[in-house]
């Protein structure tokens, strides 16, 4: 018998408790870190957390970084003109459910006015999950058109916040949630697609053996999936928590306005009285340790992620200007990744800066997840939304010989000839999408 000794080199990131607990309240949405404050408030005697209804200044906790030029400026404090009445917004947002949604539309010149009955339909018609409660057979029928523009426009809502209103099943439910996240795993799809019974069983084996990948891979996308977000039930506006915008930007003169929102998130202090009392403490020597470390975590991760979410706000004024100047029609396609690269974060952070927050427009309150659409580099150096793409698509399609049907590569030809740089590939994948056969099926099926 022989023994041999494998040497092998691998590289692997391990994340600090900090960094670890930073990413926590990065992704947390103001409600959710309300919540995660006065929980580690109630573990840690140090903490004091105050309501901020009855504190007038941040000041004092924290110094937080600024940024100042000819174009930018920035506040740190609550809004004192343009204040929110927490109450008040969560009536108003359930009152106007509706305007929630139509809200997120991009309303670019892509856009028809029967492209938006089509989308408002839809919206009227969602339940209480926010899943679609009509058949898209309907809705073509009331808006005079044919299912394909339906599929098309229902791709659209599905885009919007909260991330899965507009599936239609449970299943489709959590591919919405998938497609969302960049940084899900690979096989998570095709799992959810064709095996989610095995996953409910946690078939590990079996599942490894099928797709031929190793069992660690298995179960770590098996977690993924059993970690998304569930179905909600109940009354549908409690689907949509109320909206507290984390970021306001407004123009003032010749400048953009990047303001924080924070004016109603609890305000965090370290008790003195207690710290002198246990660090005197020969007993309490790690007990004290402990807890002012985890006090002073959660107060730089409270910092780090308002850094984090200035400066993202501050990127975004300036990528997207004709957005803020226009309004949402000239918006601009931009992925999670690029913002990633331009702020040297990896797309992971901005994935959770991003995730169920808000921020308030001259033209309205928007999920900051609208702001990020896929596009295709044009001739001219320009993107083009995916969304203008399929449409082009399709009416290229809707308008050909129907006895000589355009194939993907004369398809592809016609895109490239209008400016729009697209593989035969692409060009088949965005057909099959759109449920729209291949050309000799198109004839013959």
């Amino acid at each position: 018998m022989q023994l041999a000794i494998k040497t092998s080199q691998k590289l692997m990131q391990v994340l600090s408790p900090q960094l670890v607990q930073h990413l926590e309240i990065l992704q947390y949405s103001t409600n959710e870190l309300e919540q995660y404050i006065y929980d580690k408030g109630n573990e840690n005697p140090l903490l004091v957390v105050t309501d901020a209804s009855v504190k007038t200044q941040y000041e004092d906790i924290m110094q937080l970084a600024s940024y100042s030029d000819k174009s930018y400026s920035a506040r740190y404090n609550a809004p004192q003109q343009h204040s929110f009445n927490a109450i008040e917004m969560k009536f108003a947002v359930k009152e106007s459910y509706e305007q929630f949604l139509m809200e997120q539309v991009p309303m670019h010149k892509n856009l028809s006015s029967l492209d938006l009955k089509i989308l408002t339909f839809l919206i009227q018609s969602l339940d209480e999950r926010l899943f679609l409660d009509v058949d898209l057979a309907i809705v073509a029928k009331k808006c005079h058109t044919n299912v394909l523009h339906v599929e098309l426009l229902l791709d659209l809502l599905q885009t919007f916040e909260p991330i899965g209103v507009g599936a239609r099943n449970y299943k489709e439910y959590l591919l919405i949630q998938v497609d969302n996240d960049e940084l899900a795993p690979k096989l998570a799809s095709r799992f959810i697609e064709a095996d989610l019974e095995l996953v409910a069983a946690q078939a590990i084996k079996q599942l490894s053996k099928k797709y031929k990948t190793s069992l660690h891979d298995v179960k770590k996308t098996v977690d993924y999936i059993k970690n998304l977000k569930p179905v909600t039930t109940g009354d549908k506006f409690e689907t949509i928590p109320y909206v507290m915008p984390e970021i306001e930007v407004e123009r003032q003169g010749e400048e953009w306005l990047i303001q924080l929102n924070r004016g109603y998130l609890p305000i965090v202090t370290i008790d003195k009285h207690y710290v002198e009392m246990l660090k005197n403490d020969p007993n309490c020597k790690t007990y004290f340790k402990d807890t002012m470390k985890d006090a002073l975590l959660l107060l730089q991760g409270i910092e780090q992620r308002e850094k984090t979410l200035y400066e993202l706000a501050r990127l975004l004024v300036e990528l997207q200007e004709d957005f803020f100047h226009k309004g949402i029609e000239t918006l601009k396609p931009m992925r999670l990744k690029d913002v990633a690269d331009m702020l040297n974060l990896h797309v992971s952070t901005i994935s959770r800066a991003v995730r169920g927050k808000y921020m308030k427009t001259p033209h309205g309150v928007y999920a900051l997840q609208t702001l990020f659409t896929k596009g295709v580099m044009n001739i001219s150096g320009k993107m083009d939304s995916i969304m203008y793409i399929k449409k082009r698509l399709k009416e290229l399609i809707e308008t050909e010989d129907k006895q000589k049907p355009l194939t993907d590569q004369q398809l592809t030809n016609t895109l490239s000839a209008e400016g729009i740089q697209i593989s035969r590939r692409t060009v088949a994948k965005y057909r099959e999408e759109m449920n729209i056969m291949s050309s000799y099926n198109r004839v013959f099926g």
